[in-house]
């Protein structure tokens, strides 16, 4: 996740995030075909992206407390639900077929107002099926919990592909992870390591993008720089063992995994590019480096026979100077990156 400098006065960091960046020292590979599915004035970043097993995408906004569908090959995002009492959202994870749950938050720069950390229950199995006719906030949220303990809570996923019931969330300020049941709301920091956390200089933004594949939890550290994994116990989400780190240098925000767990995309936010990881060789490199990327955020695969082997990355818009002097973001991209 990143907190794109837009309009909105207290979401600066991009430019902090800009000026604190090193320059990526991976190997850059042939550039993988990337495609902008569109340009939207409207949010005015994306952030967080998953896919629904129709082929459209579901993405969220730092900016805004609107949740939008986005068609690979229509022009305009639909609005699908509005989360009441939140300014942003971030992290995204489907638990059952159409049934996506959204975190929700109050944020300023890089801190969330105590109290507001919820996720909430976006249920599209009935409503706001694929269709040019679908309205506006067609779909009702419905509050699963406020987590008041949570500093900023940000990347979210499911503990276990048999388990409908159980998130994991990362707090990129707390620098920990929590488990919540969204069938009781009842929820507990499960996992608390120092390499998850924010070192003492940098842009205070720790762990970020979490995906488990099979019984270890792989996670971004934006502050520290680091793409890892820990074991973990899927009855419960406890980890099993150390942290170990695949690569350094990523400052990377959300990623994907491959099917197999051999590979991973990071998006690079403030990079400009989406790296490729090889698992099992501990080794990373550039396979995409555009513009259009400067600002990604997250990576998500398609769902149907026709882009199941492509990449959907969310993106705030290109940054424009203000005649302050100030950065601000226009608008929101979605890129398709052919594999």
């Amino acid at each position: 996740m990143l907190f794109s400098a837009s309009i909105h006065p207290a979401l600066r960091v991009i430019s902090l995030l800009l000026q604190a960046s090193a320059v990526l020292s991976y190997p850059k590979a042939t550039t993988y075909p990337l495609t902008v599915i569109e340009k939207f004035t409207v949010p005015r970043s994306f952030e967080n992206i998953a896919t629904r097993h129709n082929g459209h995408l579901i993405v969220t906004s730092v900016v805004s407390s609107t949740l939008y569908q986005v068609s690979p090959i229509e022009e305009k995002p639909v609005t699908i639900a509005t989360i009441p009492e939140a300014t942003s959202l971030l992290g995204i994870a489907e638990l059952e077929p159409d049934v996506f749950y959204v975190v929700a938050a109050n944020v300023s720069t890089i801190s969330a107002t105590p109290g507001s950390n919820a996720v909430w229950k976006i249920d599209l199995r009935e409503s706001c099926y694929p269709s040019k006719k679908t309205s506006s906030s067609c779909a009702k949220p419905s509050l699963v919990a406020r987590i008041d303990s949570a500093q900023l809570l940000n990347g979210m996923c499911r503990l276990d592909p048999n388990n409908n019931s159980t998130l994991l969330i990362a707090d990129s300020a707390a620098g920990n992870v929590v488990k919540l049941n969204v069938d009781t709301g009842a929820y507990e920091t499960i996992i608390d390591e120092n390499k998850m956390k924010n070192t003492p200089t940098g842009l205070q933004v720790a762990i970020n993008g979490i995906h488990v594949h099979e019984s270890d939890l792989y996670f971004t550290n934006l502050n520290q720089g680091i793409f890892a994994k820990i074991p973990i116990a899927l009855s419960n989400g406890t980890a099993t063992g150390p942290v170990e780190i695949i690569v350094n240098g990523t400052a990377g925000d959300d990623f994907i995994m491959s099917k197999d767990g051999k590979k991973a995309w990071v998006a690079m936010n403030g990079h400009h590019s989406l790296v490729e990881v090889d698992v099992p060789r501990k080794s990373a490199r550039v396979v995409v480096d555009s513009t259009y990327l400067q600002s990604a955020s997250a990576v998500s695969f398609g769902s149907t026979s026709l882009d199941r082997n492509s990449l959907y990355v969310s993106s705030a818009g290109p940054l424009n100077p203000t005649k302050a002097g100030n950065n601000t973001v226009v608008g929101g991209i979605i890129a398709r990156v052919d594999l």
